[in-house]
Order: structure tokens, then C-alpha cells, then sequence
């Protein structure tokens, strides 16, 4: 019984303790094997502690072992990066300032218009252009308001269609004109005419001649120079401005009138002849299409023919003559 204790005392004592597992990690001897879970937990807490302790004290040992001249290396190569870090900060400071005194330079003393030049214009005079622009010489290229400009010129005076204004460096505003021309008219109670561009926009309200498409059986709400006409009833607007679009887009020359009863109502006038009865303005487009296809046929036999065409929208259409 001695000798079996004796024997099981000296395998336990064999047996690598914490601190031997510790011992042989340092000497770079990989420790036995554990296979118990709990025990492995144990062991790599202790384990791994004084490795990382270890690679601590290996930085602070090799700092302390460095030579003068790579003490003297280290230590310059410090003060050659907050040098260029200093440089580098200087320059931007240096950059932003000088950007910052060329912007205020820029929009107070530089780019100060001395010149509007005007071009495309017959209708009216330079000096009347002039006039009603709201950018005067002296203010600053960048910050002149040209699209107020725009707004205004193009009201003022209705016959401009389209001003565009464009900065030139150093210092031009240049104005470039594009007229209006009367594309409607309607006749007014003293037999004198509203004439208005394709948009719409009131050029003249009491010129001596008609002009363009008439425009006939509406009832005017405003009619203001400069701005587009408005009509009393809103569908009969919304009505007339879709057909004054398609006639606009399609290049329709046929058509010399419109007019608009109602939603539901709605009549085009061929050479002044024939009326195409179109009902509602939906595909307005080949409605009047269909009806010019007609009149084309028409035309070969009765070329003076005058009367009402109904287009319905499908196929067929009817033709009444008067």
C-alpha cells in the first residue's frame, strides 16, 4: 500500500503545475497538452498575461537600449513632421486668406459693369431697352440680378419674346433680343384688335388690323400688356390655350380661327370655310389631322365647298354643307 501511494504521490507530482506551464512558455517550450475545458480556461488566462507584460517590457528595453545616433535619428525625424505639419497648416491659412480677400476684392472694387450692349432689336430703340432694365452700370457682374431683368424687360415691353442676358468678363452685360410676333387676334367691341403671341401674351390691345388665327365667341376677363390674356370662363381658357398649342406645334396653316362654346364645344375654322366641329379637347391632334385629310379630298371636287365637318374621334366624321 506504501508503494502504491508513493507511486501515485510522484505522478502527481510530475504533473506541470501553473508556474511550469508558465516557465516553459517563456523558455519557448510549448506545455502539455490539457484536455478538461475548465482547465484550459485557467490556463490560457495565465498564459497569456505575461506575454503581453513580456512584449511591454521588450519595447521599454529596446528604447532604452538605442544608441545616440539613433536616439539622435528618432528624434529628427520627429521634428522634420511638426515641421511640415506646421507648414502645411501655414499654407492653408495663407491660401484661405487670400482667397477670402480675392472674393471680397472680386465682389466690392473688381467686375464692376461699365457696358450693356443690347442686339436683335428692331422693334424697339437701345435707349428704351435700356431703360427698362433693372441692371444699371456700376453694380458688380456676379452679383446682378438677371433673371429679375429678364422678367421685366419681357413685360414692359411685350413685343420682346425672349430676353436672354449673359455676363461677359470683365465687365459687359450683353442683351440678346428675340421679337414677338402676333400669332392671335381678337376683335374688340370698337372693331379694333387684342393681338397675342403663341403664348398667349398680350402685344397690343387696340391695333387697327387683325393678326394671326382669330380667336372668336370669348368672353375677356383681363387683358394687360406684357401678361397673357385671361378669359371669364376657366374652361373655356384651358380649352383655347390646348388648341392655340396644337395649332402652335403642328404648323396647322389651314386654320385662320378658334373658338370654344363650352368644355364639350369646341371648334377649329378650315381656310375659313369649314368648321370642324371637335367636341371635347381630347386628342385634339388627330382630330384636326382627320379633318385636314378630309378637306384635301373635298377640295378635288368642290374646292369652295363651305359647311360644318363633325369629327367624332373615331374613323368617321360627317360633313353638313351650308
Amino acid at each position: 500500500m506504501k508503494k502504491s501511494q508513493k507511486k501515485r504521490t510522484q505522478k502527481k507530482d510530475s504533473r506541470p503545475s501553473f508556474n511550469d506551464a508558465q516557465s516553459l512558455n517563456d523558455l519557448g517550450i510549448e506545455p502539455p497538452k490539457i484536455y478538461r475545458e475548465s482547465q484550459r480556461a485557467i490556463y490560457d488566462r495565465h498564459a497569456k498575461t505575461p506575454a503581453k507584460r513580456r512584449s511591454a517590457t521588450q519595447k521599454k528595453n529596446n528604447k532604452n537600449n538605442l544608441t545616440r545616433a539613433e536616439k539622435r535619428h528618432k528624434d529628427t525625424q520627429k521634428r522634420k513632421k511638426r515641421n511640415t505639419f506646421r507648414k502645411v497648416l501655414i499654407w492653408l491659412v495663407v491660401i484661405i486668406t487670400i482667397a477670402s480677400v480675392g472674393t471680397v476684392l472680386s465682389l466690392t472694387v473688381f467686375f464692376q459693369i461699365n457696358e450693356i450692349t443690347v442686339g436683335g432689336n428692331t422693334i424697339y430703340t437701345e435707349e428704351e431697352i435700356l431703360a427698362q432694365c433693372t441692371i444699371d452700370r456700376g453694380e458688380n457682374l456676379f452679383l446682378s440680378d438677371t433673371k429679375t431683368a429678364k422678367e421685366m424687360l419681357e413685360q414692359n415691353l411685350p413685343y420682346i419674346y425672349n430676353a436672354e442676358l449673359k455676363r461677359k468678363l470683365p465687365y459687359t452685360i450683353e442683351i440678346n433680343i428675340t421679337e414677338a410676333e402676333p400669332a392671335f387676334s381678337i376683335r374688340n367691341k370698337d372693331k379694333t384688335y387684342i393681338l397675342l403671341d403663341d403664348n398667349f401674351k398680350v402685344l397690343e390691345t387696340d391695333a387697327k388690323k387683325a393678326k394671326g388665327i382669330t380667336i372668336s365667341k370669348a368672353v375677356i376677363n383681363k387683358a394687360d400688356l406684357g401678361r397673357q390674356i385671361a378669359f371669364k370662363d376657366a374652361d373655356v381658357d384651358d380649352c383655347l390655350n390646348k388648341l392655340a398649342t396644337v395649332v402652335k406645334d403642328n404648323s396647322f396653316g389651314e386654320i385662320t380661327a378658334i373658338y370654344c362654346n363650352n368644355i364639350s364645344d369646341n371648334y377649329v375654322v378650315y381656310d375659313g370655310r369649314i368648321e370642324f366641329k371637335l367636341g371635347t379637347c381630347e386628342n385634339l391632334e388627330n382630330k384636326i389631322y382627320q379633318g385636314l385629310t378630309a378637306c384635301e379630298k373635298l377640295n378635288q371636287s368642290n374646292p369652295n365647298a363651305k359647311g360644318i365637318m363633325t369629327i367624332t374621334g373615331d374613323k368617321s366624321l360627317y360633313f353638313t354643307e351650308k
